[in-house]
């Protein structure tokens, strides 16, 4: 604490110089969420930041649980910090909760607040042995990921998602506190070898790395995150190293483009992209009229938005009359043109056992998919031919000694007013565990 914070702000207002200046030689801008209340007090570095480019996102109002909070209550949380931005002169681009939790009602406050996104659920990946660490340590490892409600990496697709029309973004873990902090990782090359892991795993399956580094723990972190981006760079088809903000951005403008297409004759198909001139149009085991480069895995990319495609099968993908609205949103959203058929026959994929579809199907079908060896079109999930994302962000929970005393005066101030009756004795319990160690 001491050698990251002082009484003033003069030490942490050059840990962020720091980080910015690290990010700007990999050309990379960072994402910080920070809470109002920081904001409101040292203001001054903030805006300098923002003036360079450095993107900023809502941490709350004041650093507190919010999953253990009420709708009333977030409410005015969020809309105070909305106040305190606009009043900094600080455009917030989403929002991210401390500790990574929220609740049921969280997103439809934001939603109503006009955010564009939230950052706060996280997925982990498997990428340290429990055999490499003490006991205690790795207890207290698995009790973050449990008290975070951290889903694992390898059952879902770690993309942005719609929650009822919200973007959601998930954060990658293990990130720098859980490494440093709970498991005592403080070597440069070993986290760095850590997120070089996931890296590579999120390019294989063509997903997202959202990193997150606070800033205090850059001088531990910067040998970690220039290795991360410079690999990122040196991947072909690239990694869109990207901010928050354009993620969500990319994801609502995406969610938009659609494909008509009419048989001309047997085999032969009319295909014209409704899309921007960024979407990513990929196709396999078929032929088009129009030029192509190879892109990864057999697919091929097309440039053309109207072009001829040649296949003994239509190009969609067919789906039984009773599949469930939550499987072809998944379909579409995974950039598929999808058709309703009592015909199988007709089609290269058809996928009649989907009455009953849920987020633990995701994965499967997936993988299901790209088995198969018939004919596909569909829009990639990221611009300008990218294989996989990666976002750098990190959190600013305070910038001074001072700060972290008023820290554990708000939180004192806000446990005492009544927690929601459906919060249970459990989940309280936890709330007091992460509030005494954090």
């Amino acid at each position: 604490m001491l050698s990251r914070f002082g009484l003033g702000s003069g030490k942490f207002e050059k840990i962020l110089r720091k980080f910015d200046s690290v990010a700007a030689s990999l050309d990379c801008v960072p994402t910080f969420a920070i809470t109002a209340v920081t904001l409101k007090r040292h203001p001054k570095v903030i805006r300098e930041l923002c003036r360079q480019g450095v993107e900023f996102a809502i941490h709350g109002n004041i650093h507190v649980d919010y999953g253990v909070i009420s709708a009333e209550e977030q409410t005015r949380h969020f809309s105070q910090a909305i106040e305190t931005f606009k009043k900094c002169d600080i455009p917030f681009t989403g929002f991210r909760a401390p500790f990574l939790r929220i609740n049921g009602k969280t997103l439809k406050v934001l939603d109503s607040l006009g955010f564009p996104y939230d950052s706060s659920t996280s997925v982990y990946w498997d990428t340290l042995d429990s055999a490499g660490y003490p006991a205690p340590a790795w207890s207290e490892y698995q009790r973050l990921l449990d008290f975070y409600k951290s889903q694992r990496a390898e059952d879902y697709p770690v993309l942005p998602r719609f929650k009822d029309g919200f973007i959601e973004i998930p954060v990658s873990i293990p990130d720098d506190e859980a490494m440093v902090e709970r498991l005592g990782i403080t070597q440069g090359k070993d986290i760095s070898a850590i997120w070089q892991d996931i890296l590579q795993k999120t390019y294989n399956r063509g997903e997202l790395f959202t990193l997150q580094l606070h800033p205090e723990r850059i001088s531990l972190c910067e040998t970690a995150l220039n290795d991360v981006v410079k690999q990122a760079r040196r991947f072909n088809p690239q990694v869109w190293v990207s901010t928050l903000r354009e993620i969500a951005a990319w994801w609502r403008e995406r969610s938009g483009f659609e494909f008509e297409i009419s048989e001309m004759s047997h085999g032969r198909y009319r295909v014209k992209a409704t899309c921007s001139d960024r979407a990513t149009v990929l196709f396999k085991e078929c032929n088009v009229s129009a030029p192509a480069e190879k892109w990864f895995d057999g697919y091929q990319s097309v440039t053309a938005r109207d072009f001829i495609l040649e296949s003994p099968v239509h190009p969609f993908i067919g789906i039984g009359l009773n599949t469930a609205p939550a499987a072809i949103s998944f379909l579409k959203n995974e950039g598929y043109a999808v058709e309703k058929s009592e015909q199988p026959g007709n089609y290269g994929i058809y996928l009649d056992n989907l009455e009953q579809f849920s987020a633990a199907d995701e994965k499967p079908l997936t993988q299901q998919l790209e088995r198969s060896g018939a004919a596909r079109l569909k829009y990639w999930r990221w611009p300008d031919r990218a294989r996989s994302a990666l976002s750098v962000t990190g959190d600013i929970d305070a910038m001074t000694l001072i700060d972290f005393a008023l820290r554990i005066k708000e939180n004192w101030q806000q446990n005492r007013r009544k927690l929601p009756e459906s919060i249970r004795p459990d989940e309280q319990n936890k709330v007091a565990y992460v509030r005494g160690t954090n």
